[in-house]
């Protein structure tokens, strides 16, 4: 069962004075979300591993928001989710410069990374699940003092479809314990389980938006999971892609996806609704699973609200991920 939305950028409120945080935003969806929210007032902080890059997007946000004739507000953050310290101490850093945070929207994600000897952990979750994990819940005061005063925070999640690819409930061992062919070359025989591994991340931020939902709703913050569709021009898997299937496979991936995919920005415009729209709280949408619907040219209608199986409703698995993920962390920073 799915309940259908609209989303237009002119139905975009005025964000004056909000403050708000993309990660992996100096690129595809990221990108066109941090243009969401800055054409509209918002004060945009691009949290990005790459300097270089963030400011080369800083430098394309500030054009397109000169041409809009918009008071650009838009600033670089760093942020790397590879590792566990890393991604505290930008959430750190982030605390020590703002006194308050209105949206914080964890897009970044990796797909296809190998399980190389330097990971201790499966390296898809640690970096889509893990890395996010403590970043947002170092920041999770801060936006529990922004609720107090706005009644209204919202934490996106960002997952994928693909979280249908694997079990309902995560697999732990299989994210520390390395598989025997993990130095072996990439092969095509190893997709299938490479998007069962990147549908489990997916399914972790699905259940990380769940629980925040029910350990914070009453709080004020709306925490929801939005899927972006099928998308071009976000370089996400490309790489990868070509190393297993070769490169002109590789190729022909990017050209179809670049070609028939929704483009950045109607695959920015699931979560922007879910970042900022008043219909969001107005309709009770929080805990849940959102993606696009598109027409039959695969051209993008709106959101929607999928109502998920039993499967996925139970509290018990979200729980079990956030003390899971709250140990990790702990033994991590602890080194």
């Amino acid at each position: 069962m799915a309940s259908t939305l609209t989303f237009s950028p002119n139905d975009i409120p005025d964000l004056t004075g909000k403050v708000a945080l993309v990660t992996g935003a100096n690129v595809g969806i990221g990108l066109e979300t941090a243009y969401f929210l800055a054409s509209h007032n918002a004060t945009v902080y691009l949290a990005c591993r790459s300097e270089p890059r963030a400011l080369a997007a800083i430098d394309i946000l500030q054009s397109r928001l000169k041409a809009a004739k918009v008071d650009a507000k838009v600033y670089y953050h760093s942020f790397d989710l590879g590792s566990i310290k890393t991604a505290k101490a930008s959430a750190d850093d982030f605390l020590a410069k703002e006194n308050r945070l209105d949206i914080l929207v964890a897009n970044a994600g990796v797909l296809g990374n190998q399980w190389t000897p330097e990971w201790e952990y499966e390296p898809m979750f640690y970096t889509n699940h893990l890395g996010h994990f403590v970043f947002v819940t170092t920041l999770l005061p801060l936006m529990e003092k922004t609720a107090a005063m706005t009644g209204d925070v919202r934490i996106i999640s960002t997952t994928s479809k693909a979280l249908f690819m694997t079990s309902p409930t995560i697999d732990y061992d299989s994210l520390v314990n390395r598989p025997k062919d993990a130095d072996e070359p990439r092969r095509v025989s190893q997709f299938p389980n490479a998007m069962k591994v990147y549908g489990q991340s997916k399914l972790a931020n699905l259940y990380f938006a769940k629980e925040l939902d029910r350990r914070y709703r009453e709080k004020g913050i709306w925490a929801n999971a939005p899927h972006p569709g099928w998308v071009g021009g976000t370089e996400l898997g490309l790489t990868e892609v070509a190393d297993m299937f070769g490169f002109f496979t590789g190729r022909l991936a990017a050209w179809l996806t670049n070609t028939f995919a929704m483009s950045t920005v109607d695959g920015a415009s699931t979560q922007t609704y879910l970042a900022v729209s008043p219909k969001v709280p107005e309709l009770g949408i929080h805990g849940e699973y959102v993606m696009p619907r598109n027409n039959w040219f695969w051209r993008y209608q709106g959101p929607q609200v999928v109502k998920l199986d039993a499967a996925y409703q139970k509290e018990e698995e979200w729980s079990k991920l956030w003390e899971w993920s709250e140990e990790i962390v702990r033994k991590e920073l602890a080194k």
